[in-house]
């Protein structure tokens, strides 16, 4: 499914996370995302819909794959164009990402995944969002699969690896523009560990997060230094940290949460999303909750 702008100029795209849909049956908490997720998918206005991992329990959960296909199903009442990145939760035990990305077919607006590089059963792929007139590429979208649980015993959660890292790399290098604009944006589910600076120059929002403030990995591999060198990348945006829904700033690249959207799961913030609105001349983005839908 091809992306362009409208004929105002303008890209809206939804940041939907941790969705944590759980076991069937359904406990509550799971029919309350459900109605977050048509709401958002029917009030929000999106061009895009990005959701940004987590979207199932899967440790302990019986049929985990019919759970996901529930939820794909559902998805699938909207007509609006949908990407999809997984986290830490959604393939823990013998359900695995290769399983999931199968299921993507089911879809019948799933982006057109573009540069797919697959690494240790995690995807990479960028989007390519076009101008109003359908003639030139506006903004590319970097979908990274940040992985899971530590590999080695150092910290908690997975690191970006490095042939990810070098994939972005090399597939940038083909979208090099000189429009003097950052125009292009990372997703993932686990943020860099760059956050940490961010969180020391937040432009809005909130850190709240009282596990760890950032629950990032304790390994860096280098992917925010690839994209500041790259120079067109101007924000990161992850999940996770249920708790936490700053837009941050770090060596001008904004480092953004998304706001969690998913009711099964912990954190005091109030469910709902994130909008992005993209135009020539950059971005911008807020959270909305659920209430004001």
């Amino acid at each position: 499914m091809k992306l362009k702008y409208r004929e105002d100029g303008t890209f809206n795209i939804v940041q939907l996370t941790d969705l944590h849909i759980g076991s069937i049956p359904h406990h509550e908490h799971d029919y309350q995302t459900f109605d977050l997720i048509d709401k958002a998918f029917e009030k929000l206005d999106a061009d895009l819909v990005m959701i940004t991992g987590d979207l199932i329990w899967s440790e302990g959960v019986p049929n985990a794959d019919k759970v996901f296909i529930e939820l794909l199903e559902r998805i699938n009442k909207h007509r609006v164009p949908v990407a999809i990145t997984y986290g830490n939760h959604d393939s823990e035990d013998e359900f695995v990402r290769a399983d999931m990305r199968k299921m993507e077919g089911i879809l019948d607006h799933f982006v057109e995944k573009k540069n797919s590089f697959i690494v240790e059963d995690r995807e990479s792929y960028t989007v390519e969002i076009y101008d109003e007139k359908d003639e030139s590429i506006q903004n590319v979208l970097y979908v990274i699969d940040s992985g899971a649980a530590a590999p080695l015993p150092v910290g908690i959660y997975d690191w970006v690896l490095p042939e990810q890292v070098n994939w972005f790399r090399e597939v940038s290098k083909q979208y090099k523009h000189e429009r003097g604009v950052k125009s292009d944006l990372m997703f993932m589910h686990i943020p860099l560990p760059e956050y940490w600076q961010a969180a020391e120059n937040i432009l809005s929002g909130e850190c709240k997060e009282t596990n760890d403030m950032i629950s990032a990995p304790y390994i860096n591999t280098g992917l925010f230094a690839s994209a500041y060198m790259n120079g067109q990348v101007a924000a990161v945006f992850c999940g996770h940290d249920h708790d936490n829904n700053f837009v941050g700033e770090h060596h001008g690249i904004k480092l953004v949460y998304g706001q969690v959207s998913g009711y099964q799961c912990y954190g005091d913030n109030e469910r709902g999303a994130r909008l992005i609105r993209l135009t020539a001349n950059g971005m911008e983005t807020k959270t909305v909750a659920e209430r004001e839908f």
